[in-house]
């Protein structure tokens, strides 16, 4: 899954050059490149050569010099004892050098080195760039505060690069993937949660001064499925303003309330007349990975989505390209410099 900072726009213009710009690399290099590895790979294979007779021509005296020593003592038979003593001590210190240098001996029977095909350059330049979107504290987790901090571990961990996700606040996550448009509300309440009567609320286990348990109830006038629903027409109105010719995009929309606390306990018999699904976030990821991709929902489309959902005025700066193009010109320094390093 790819995460992605609030402050970075113009993504589908910067997904397009990165594009754009790994064309050119292997247009500008690929001969280079595959040019430089042969001659890589021969020099490479002429030292693995060498080091391989020398080897094999240790691996035929080694032997003989017991065989001296054996027929030494055959012939002297008077110091045969000491003669033996001393091949006895050279076949361990053999033994000893075998045991020792085994993965030596493994790299000169088995460790020809081979030119192995080259399925794109030394560069992941989209790669790069994906690293740079995400949030500057990603630290797995710290990205949208404290609801999100057990919550986007577990998407990240579970979900493919297939995905986007974009924390708009500490409440929502924004998530677009194959399967559609997913708004997710993050709510951190611990305890047992219900909803009756159209209140949610909390029953959490509290303890006297007495050292005695008890219950204590925490309302919440405003519920997090309502809040959902507001989110999402809200969005709507938002796509239809900037993106009308996507307007049959607008019904992937999903998603719901996450109740992200590991110490929360739905009590799904007492959660009654609630407007938006709701669940733990391992249930929320094991929906998400069950739904079916829908045909036409491109990456593309989904990073104009985001374009969309993110735009502030500042679309037209295009930094997502801007550092596309930097990521480009990184790239073409380092492959010269790889290049010339190869050749040499």
């Amino acid at each position: 899954m790819h995460s992605i900072d609030r402050k970075w726009t113009g993504l589908a213009a910067g997904y397009q050059s990165i594009q754009s710009f790994k064309t050119k690399l292997t247009a500008e290099f690929g001969r280079a490149v595959r040019v430089g590895q042969k001659q890589q790979f021969r020099k490479e294979l002429t030292e693995w050569q060498k080091k391989r007779r020398v080897f094999f021509t240790l691996v035929a005296v080694a032997p003989l010099s017991i065989i001296a020593l054996c027929i030494t003592a055959y012939y002297f038979r008077d110091v045969a004892c000491v003669i033996i003593y001393w091949a006895v001590l050279v076949l361990i210190i053999l033994v000893t050098l075998a045991v020792a240098g085994r993965q030596y001996i493994l790299e000169m029977v088995k460790g020809k080195p081979f030119l192995q095909p080259m399925d794109a350059l030394v560069v992941d330049l989209e790669g790069r760039w994906w690293d740079c979107l995400l949030p500057q504290n990603l630290a797995v987790g710290n990205v949208g505060g404290k609801r999100n901090m057990d919550f986007l571990p577990l998407l990240t961990r579970s979900l493919p690069d297939l995905y986007l996700a974009y924390c708009s606040s500490d409440t929502y996550t924004f998530l677009l993937g194959p399967s559609g448009i997913w708004i997710l509300k993050v709510e951190p309440w611990s305890g047992t949660i219900i909803k009756q009567e159209g209140v949610w609320k909390q029953i959490q286990i509290v303890h006297t001064k007495l050292g005695r348990k008890g219950s204590e109830e925490k309302v919440h006038e405003s519920g997090p499925d309502d809040q959902w629903l507001h989110q999402k027409q809200e969005i709507i109105r938002t796509l239809e303003e900037r993106l009308p010719e996507r307007a049959w995009a607008l019904g992937l929309i999903q998603g719901g309330v996450v109740f992200s606390h590991p110490k929360a306990t739905l009590d799904m018999k007492r959660i009654q007349g609630n407007t938006a699904s709701y669940g733990s976030p391992k249930a929320w990821v094991e929906r998400i990975c069950r739904a079916p991709a829908v045909d036409g929902f491109t990456l593309e489309l989904q990073l104009e989505i985001l374009d969309a959902l993110i735009g502030d005025g500042l679309q037209q700066m295009n930094p997502a390209k801007a550092e596309a193009e930097r990521l480009y010109q990184q790239a073409v320094e380092e492959l010269r410099a790889y290049v010339s390093k190869m050749v040499k």
